[in-house]
């Protein structure tokens, strides 16, 4: 497994600020980890960057169209940066789908107070630091919505956290912080 250290040394040795059998300094490492978690957060804004896409599901209350989610809200789970795909399931494991709309269809509903047993539209609203779900019509019953969603990249707390990805990525991962890495001034970048 690759760890942020191993990003790291290989970054500085394609910048050719580390030597073949150098390793980087403390400072350098915390500074490049520094770096590497602010590119993996700048990723997340980035639908083809990130390869986790993750089926979750709520409960929806009678009544209720709008669902806060993330951490401490009524969804309490990671919050998602975009809802792709969505379906309501019935009580006999019938599955209807949701369309997913941007703000500007959203806006255009006129009489948002309507109610149906079935929804069949769902906007997501990606405020920070909890985005909000909204359903219509408005449930009469409490079928469960099914959700596909992006989430953050993940983030390495130290330098010698693992990260498992899939084929592809560590290139990503390595060429790119050695691209961030040279935003830096002093040693971790070349010149």
């Amino acid at each position: 497994m690759t760890t942020a250290n191993d990003l790291i040394t290989r970054a500085m040795k394609s910048l050719g600020t580390l030597g073949r059998t150098e390793v980087p300094s403390a400072a350098e490492a915390n500074d490049g980890l520094s770096a590497l978690n602010t590119m993996l957060d700048s990723w997340s804004n980035e639908r083809l960057a990130s390869y986790v896409t993750l089926q979750r599901s709520f409960t929806l209350a009678v009544g209720t169209q709008s669902y806060t989610i993330g951490s401490g809200g009524v969804i309490s789970t990671t919050r998602p940066t975009d809802i792709t795909q969505a379906f309501v399931r019935d009580s006999n494991a019938q599955d209807y789908p949701l369309r997913i709309v941007p703000r500007d269809i959203w806006n255009n509903i006129g009489d948002k107070t309507i109610t149906s047993q079935i929804p069949d539209t769902l906007f997501y609203s990606t405020g920070y630091p909890l985005g909000t779900i909204y359903i219509f019509p408005i449930p009469l019953v409490a079928y469960s919505v099914f959700y596909d969603s992006t989430t953050l990249q993940v983030s390495f707390t130290d330098l010698t956290t693992a990260l498992s990805m899939p084929p592809g990525y560590e290139l990503a991962y390595h060429l790119n912080l050695a691209l961030q890495l040279m935003t830096i001034p002093g040693k971790l970048a070349a010149g």
